[in-house]
């Protein structure tokens, strides 16, 4: 599987072509971090024409080009552009590096969190071994107890000559449990060896990986996911392809080999094959495919080399081998696009649909009920450009989604693709922006997620008349939630302060009639930089 994982990655970074040749290595920047909403703003006011968002993190360099891209743009932008200037300047004063430090940046935390956990029930299509909780979501796999945590952790990076970065972020974390006692533990959130040659990247480690067009990812890897042991090839910015293929613009690759660990899995060390093309055809569209292929680990089925190579190729899968199915991985795929609209007051339009298990026999049973949706629009200069924003977002996910016989898409109990989980629906409003005091967030949410078991039947042989039977119905679990957000940072201060609150009214828990509750989060943080 890592061979031909590998051998997939390697052709989608043909694009790496040098575009960079002399520059110092610089390390990825973790993608929780702000500048990733600023580059986000920046772009939907018009002042960046080469931001390819379906891969992240980004490397420092990368962040760096194009934010003196958006400042090389300031004057393209009527009315007021203080904001822009302001952030701008900040971002580059943080990312532009002159040399190594001692550390990037510390960061203590303390939450607590009165919100219990819950799995997430089998049924006749396969299993999920992770917990649902939406208010500890989110955070790239940091634990959050349901009672009180905190932690402490640091970044450093150091470049080694022109070619090589390593980058170490080791975490402490100490709980208490609700009921349960307390313990402790200190972990690596992330590490890495990353090696430049021009504008192509290889890096080893432990790392982040995100997809997608939304600001938290794709329903395939987003910002819940845990970081991973894994290999990942990419070229750094976006290149054009030679010849008839400059047609599709710009474009970006990234694919990784991951291990999902020994932690709840069914197969332990199961292996993830993953990459994202994106193309920009258009300064003001992108679009993009998706594909995680999961597969391999102690006891799983074996499998020729070329036939993990055609399961990681779903064109070829689904049309070709219609007549049946591979039966030793849990494969999704999927496409996005992304459409910014600068004189429509920053407007942004943007959507991802991921099957899994397609079939073209029955195409519209896998995009509905084998598939996921997301669907979100936003609008940046409801008042200046980057100063008031607001985003609205649509999320659906099928009747098996993430669940599988074999190869459940999760890591330490935390789904690798959204946290809403198999057979949901939710709807969230963001509405934020830049105070003298700060940035602030306010994310309302409803969600539903259906607690009905199904089984499957085919009519024939090679799953010929495949679908899905229900076989018990349960009442809904349905959370209305509301949390506020505030943060000091403007991008390269020395001290930050952060604290969000946060609210959620619950009916039916875990699928039990009258099951109803309150849960309630308050988090506070201070972040340190020399």
């Amino acid at each position: 599987m890592i061979r031909s994982a590998i051998l997939v990655a390697t052709v989608l970074c043909c694009a790496a072509r040098a575009a960079r040749a002399g520059a110092q290595a610089s390390p990825l920047v973790p993608p929780g971090e702000r500048v990733y909403r600023d580059l986000d703003r920046l772009a939907a006011a018009g002042l960046i024409k080469t931001l390819v968002v379906g891969a992240r993190p980004f490397s420092e360099h990368e962040i760096v080009r194009l934010l003196s891209e958006a400042r090389q743009n300031l004057g393209s932008l009527a009315g007021k552009t203080a904001w822009a200037a302001e952030t701008i300047d900040a971002d580059l004063a943080r990312y532009a590096r002159t040399g190594n430090r001692v550390y990037d940046e510390a960061r203590a935390e303390v939450v607590a969190l009165d919100s219990p956990y819950r799995g997430v029930a089998p049924d006749a299509n396969g299993q999920l071994n992770a917990v649902i909780n939406p208010l500890a979501a989110n955070r790239g796999g940091r634990p959050v107890t349901d009672g009180l945590t905190a932690s402490l952790e640091s970044m450093h990076s150091a470049t080694l000559g022109s070619h090589v970065v390593a980058v170490v972020n080791p975490r402490a974390t100490a709980w208490s449990r609700r009921g349960d006692g307390s313990d402790a533990n200190v972990e690596l959130q992330s590490a890495a060896l990353d090696l430049e040659f021009g504008n192509f990247r290889f890096e080893a480690g432990r790392d982040y990986t995100i997809f997608g067009q939304a600001p938290l990812g794709s329903m395939v890897l987003s910002a819940n996911a845990p970081t991973m042991n894994l290999v990942r090839i990419s070229n750094d910015q976006p290149a054009r392809l030679p010849w008839i293929l400059r047609v599709f613009g710009p474009i970006r690759a990234s694919g990784i080999v991951g291990d999902l660990g020994e932690e709840a899995q069914i197969h332990p060390h199961a292996k993830v094959a993953a990459y994202h093309i994106a193309a920009l055809p258009n300064p003001h569209f992108e679009i993009g495919v998706e594909v995680l292929d999961a597969m391999g680990g102690s006891g799983g089925q074996k499998a020729s080399f070329g036939d993990r190579v055609v399961d990681a190729i779903p064109l070829i899968d689904a049309v070709f081998r219609s007549g049946s199915d591979f039966q030793f991985s849990n494969k999704m795929a999927g496409l996005d696009f992304h459409w910014r609209m600068p004189e429509w007051r920053g407007f942004e339009l943007y959507a991802e649909g991921d099957v899994d298990d397609f079939d073209v026999r029955r195409w519209q049973s896998s995009l509905l009920e084998d598939g996921g949706i997301v669907a979100g629009l936003a609008v940046t200069c409801l008042t200046e450009c980057g100063r008031l924003g607001i985003r609205g977002e649509y999320r659906q996910t099928g009747i098996r989604y993430y669940t599988h016989s074999d190869y459940p898409l999760e890591r330490r109990q935390l789904l690798l693709g959204d946290p809403l989980g198999p057979r949901g629906l939710s709807a969230n409003v963001t509405v934020d922006g830049e105070w003298p005091a700060g940035y602030f967030a306010l994310n309302s949410a409803f969600e539903v997620r259906s607690g009905n078991q199904y089984g499957s039947s085919a009519n024939g042989p090679d799953t010929e008349g495949f679908h899905f039977v229900l076989l018990a119905q349960r009442p809904a679990e349905k959370r209305l939630r509301a949390v506020a957000t505030w943060d000091s940072d403007r991008g390269n201060q020395r001290v930050a302060l952060n604290a969000a609150l946060g609210i959620e009214r619950m009916t039916n828990f875990a699928f039990v009639a009258g099951a109803n509750r309150v849960n309630w989060l308050a988090r506070t943080a201070i972040t340190v930089r020399p």
